[in-house]
């Protein structure tokens, strides 16, 4: 640690001036086709280049009018599947006109009937008539240019009515007899269940054992081959006392979760070749049959949602896949799985502390579960669906505890998805890092989930989110929860257990359009090109029993996580066979290049011989490789040992010897920055100060593009140095597609773009080629003060929804401090009228004009003087109203939407005869029935700022 103390000292105090970068620059590079391409128009099939052809979309034109691959996804909850295609024609249209590019069809759980839905008739997952609906759908998906998916199964995880015992998901199970006081013989019956497992056939054919276990001292002998037809046990039992186990698999107890009636049953063993082609039998293949070679439709693939049932232990065959694999016996190691409980989501208990050998033994073990759940689960189940021209988009890396390895698991399938949730909690970068480093466009995500928010969901709440989600490498959004309600259930109408609830029955989705823009502009960007990062992050996800989850289990972006460089994670397997170094930078086989590995090595000190064999050789090879925590002395498995535990302490000591190894007393990125800053490629973006803002980089042969948030919640106005050279800095705003010159510096430091943005804002800055060499100048804008616009208002509400149809209004307010009960628990849109007088001379000098209208919750659509303003569904609510305005009286209309909770909170006081709102199933009246009012409506102040050129 002295001599790298002194390194650190030398790192810090050498910091290169910010001109240094300009020795490394991001050049300009020619395009390689005249309209050069940034991605493509239709669903993913033709984004990765597989059958269907797609036509190419430039940059500026895609950005300006996003694709269908880029705009918002949704699952179509769907439930009981209970379909019309009347309906399904009406709520295609809607989600067409607000802006969305697909849907992803799920059968998920019936819905309780009402008078006015009785008649409504739920169809049965996978019958002749659901398949008819769901080719109607696909048909309307093509007419409307839409992406459809479906689930591989109702609900989620993949399983049905159709999966045997025999092919269902395994795990080892015990039969345990009483103690046996030895020495002695005995010839006992062997332990069996009440269903008379194990089976002869499974004794027989190596896929069940009976062991005898010391109690004293855990030793394990196999009595397999003494158990005669009969299952009849003759054994001389040694000193001690003993017990008798009978091992044999048993389906796990976890059933398909969220399902219909119809769609439910077992999982399918996802470590089985048999189990999923079963499951691809009962789904994939009828529906391939009902549509047809899938390149003549819409039909663009299949989804799977996260891991959440158990920990499989075991399938047929996995005895001999276990000793090709990790070249030992299991079967004496077996009792160690009778101190696991198989938990859903959590890692497994255990009743006693597990000896070295054991905990080697269960992390063999779980690695070739792993192994299998990727080769006989999700690369199989990809390859099905690329034989046949579509993909496969899986939650296959998490977010909870699960059996398989998550880098690799995203990686075999086409589209890597995460997720994040409104309250905060996220699981991101792993998708991202598993798409950046195994060569995947799309990053997939799970968006906007919410189970406590309760009908709060607004635009205003989804944007720092959804830039959240970006900035750590997501750019293809799947919103959790868009229910199949059709209008006869009223609104909000049926209601899946998790929201958002983002329907035609959503208060403000009139309104939404502009919102699923926003979102569709920045994915586009985002899925052009490559991504840009300098570190490649060695952390092993594995826990302390050899499951895997990320620490923490969560994504955050708080202080600790530097913004002056980007990262990837990345695991043993791209380590050992993906990746080398040329020109100092570590390169991927998918074509990633980074910097500098950071390697985070576990406090166990457990570590892979091959990975850290690899990084030795890395370090050799050129790699700058910085190493944080101990070095590593044991080995996780029980293949080679003790022989391999000396091994890697042989190659450790080589490794820390190494001259240009750097090393970190612990686990801290901050201390990368310095690091980064001198590494071959630097970030290429630059901030002064503690600026609360962050960055993404994507770069495509005529662009480099920077997404760029302001994470604060006030505005700033900072400078920001962009190492690039040869191109200049144009504004793209995502929210109205507007591509400007922005003015800008050269300097020694690089090109200097100030960025002024509001609170939470978000922007790109792209550099471009340009023939124009000149730069825009700043305009100078000063004050020419305010016209207050205090009322009095006109408010009117529509009908049916409890509340007056008109009142006046003569100080703004929130809707929750009125008298009437109507307007207090009001949810809906409602429209403001007043009207304001401007003075002549102020239409006539050269006046900007910026109507503010101060806080508005939720949206608003704004019109003055019979022209259309345009929607706010964030703060700040300013618009230009500088070629409008008139002189003499104006007339201002804006209509306001605020969310369901106040109406639903007050109709859960009320009998149901009373209620204005029909919500099915109505116990998500008692989830909202202590919430408190939210505040609604214009509170203003409303005013217009002029400025002046």
């Amino acid at each position: 640690m002295k001599r790298f103390s002194a390194l650190l000292i030398t790192v810090c105090v050498s910091i290169p001036p910010l001109s240094a970068w300009l020795d490394t620059p991001v050049a300009a590079g020619k395009p390689e086709r005249a309209e050069p391409c940034c991605t493509l128009n239709c669903g993913p099939t033709r984004a990765l280049g597989a059958r269907k052809p797609g036509k190419r979309v430039p940059l500026a034109q895609g950005f300006r009018d996003p694709p269908p691959i880029s705009r918002v996804q949704c699952w179509w909850q769907c439930h009981g599947s209970a379909f019309t295609k009347k309906e399904i024609t009406r709520q295609l249209e809607g989600l067409k006109a607000n802006g969305f590019g697909g849907v992803t069809v799920k059968d998920t759980t019936s819905m309780p009937r009402d008078r006015q839905t009785a008649d409504i008739v739920d169809i049965d997952y996978m019958s002749p008539n659901w398949l008819d609906m769901f080719a109607h759908i696909v048909k309307e998906c093509g007419r409307l240019e839409l992406i459809c998916r479906t689930r591989l199964g109702s609900g989620w995880n993949a399983g049905g009515p159709w999966v045997t015992r025999e092919l269902a998901s395994q795990v080892m199970a015990f039969s345990v007899s009483k103690p046996i006081s030895g020495p002695t013989r005995v010839s006992v019956v062997i332990p069996t269940t009440t269903d008379g497992a194990p089976s002869l056939a499974a004794l027989h054919g190596g896929e069940a054992f009976v062991l005898g276990i010391c109690q004293s001292d855990k030793h394990v002998v196999n009595l397999t081959d003494k158990v005669d037809s009969a299952r009849q046990l003759s054994w001389n039992t040694p000193e001690g006392t003993w017990v008798l186990a009978s091992c044999f698999s048993r389906p796990s107890t976890h059933p398909v979760r969220s399902c219909s009636t119809s769609g439910a049953g077992r999982h399918h063993d996802h470590c089985s070749e048999a189990g999923t082609d079963l499951q691809l039998r009962n789904v994939a293949q009828p529906i391939l049959t009902q549509l047809g070679p899938f390149e003549r439709t819409a039909f663009d693939g299949l989804n799977l949602d996260s891991w959440e049932l158990g920990k499989p232990t075991w399938t047929p065959g996995f005895l001999q896949t276990f000793v090709k694999r990790r070249g030992y016996d299991p079967v004496l190691y077996l009792p160690v799985l009778m101190q696991i409980s198989d938990k859903l989501l959590r890692d497994a208990r255990f009743r006693t502390k597990l000896s070295d050998l054991e905990r080697r033994f269960l992390f063999d073990l779980r690695t070739t579960i792993s192994e299998r759940i990727i080769e006989t689960h999700y690369a199989r189940i990809a390859g099905w669906c690329r034989r046949h021209g579509v993909v496969l988009e899986a939650q296959a890396g998490g977010p909870n505890c699960i059996p398989n390895e998550p880098l690799r698991s995203l990686g075999a399938v086409d589209i890597p998805m995460g997720e994040f949730w409104m309250n905060g909690w996220s699981c991101v970068r792993v998708a991202a890092s598993a798409a950046h480093t195994y060569g995947h466009r799309l990053v997939g995500l799970e968006s906007f989930t919410d189970t406590s928010g309760f009908f709060q969901t607004s635009p205003a709440r989804m944007k720092p989110r959804a830039d959240e989600a970006f900035l750590l490498g997501g750019n293809y959004l799947n919103i959790a929860v868009t229910d199949y309600s059709p209008k006869e259930a009223g609104i909000p109408g049926w209601i899946h257990a998790a929201g958002p609830h983002i329907n035609q029955c959503q208060t403000w989705w009139p309104l939404a359009r502009p919102v699923f823009d926003y979102l569709a502009r920045c994915c586009f960007l985002l899925q052009s090109g490559h991504n840009v990062a300098q570190v490649a992050y060695y952390r092993s996800l594995r826990t302390p029993s050899g499951l895997f989850q990320k620490p923490g289990n969560k994504d955050t972006l708080t202080a600790a996580v530097p913004k002056t460089f980007a990262f990837d994670l990345v695991n043993d397997d791209l380590l050992q066979n993906h990746m080398r170094v040329a020109q100092h930078q570590i390169v991927l086989t998918s074509g990633a290049k980074y910097s500098v590995l950071y390697v985070e090595a576990p406090e166990s000190r457990i570590m892979p011989l091959a990975t850290v064999d690899r990084i030795h050789e890395l370090l050799c090879e050129g790699a700058t490789v910085v190493w944080s925590g101990p070095r590593p002395t044991k080995c996780p498995t029980l293949a080679g040992y003790p022989e391999r535990d000396g091994q890697l302490q042989a190659v450790s000591e080589k490794l820390f010897a190494h001259a240009r190894l750097i090393t970190l007393a612990s686990p801290d990125l901050a201390q990368l920055v310095p690091i980064v800053e001198q590494s071959a490629r630097p970030a290429a973006w630059k901030t002064i100060g503690d600026a609360p803002i962050r960055f993404v980089h994507r770069s495509t042969p005529e662009a480099e593009m920077f997404f760029v948030v302001n994470r604060s919640t006030r505005a700033v106005d900072v400078p920001v140095f962009f190492r690039v050279v040869g191109r200049s800095p144009e504004s793209w705003n995502p929210e109205t597609g507007a591509i400007t010159r922005i003015p800008f510096e050269r300097t020694p430091e690089g090109i200097r773009v100030q960025m002024n943005m509001s609170a939470l804002g978000s922007t790109f800055v792209v550099f471009r080629e340009s023939d124009d060499e000149t730069v825009p100048v700043p305009r100078q804008i000063e004050s020419a003060g305010t016209i207050d616009i205090p009322g009095p208002w006109q408010l009117e509400f529509p009908a049916g929804l409890g509340a007056p149809a008109m009142v006046g209004v003569q100080r703004l307010q929130s809707w929750t401090e009125f008298d009437q009960p109507g307007i207090r628990a009001f949810s809906g849109i409602a429209t403001y009228r007043t009207t304001f007088i401007v003075a002549e001379d102020v239409t006539q000098r050269r006046t900007n004009a910026t109507l503010d209208l101060g806080r508005v919750l939720d949206v608003c659509d704004v019109w003055l003087n019979g022209h259309r303003i345009g929607i706010g569904w964030h703060s700040p609510f300013r618009f230009d109203v500088s070629d409008v305005l008139q002189p003499g009286k104006n007339e201002l209309v804006v209509h306001v939407a605020n969310t369901w909770i106040n109406r639903v909170q007050a109709d859960s006081q009320l009998p149901p005869a009373q209620r204005i709102t029909r919500i099915a199933p109505p116990s998500w009246y008692q989830r909202t029935r202590n919430r408190k009012p939210v505040e609604s409506g214009l509170i203003g102040p409303v005013l217009v700022r002029l400025k002046r050129h």
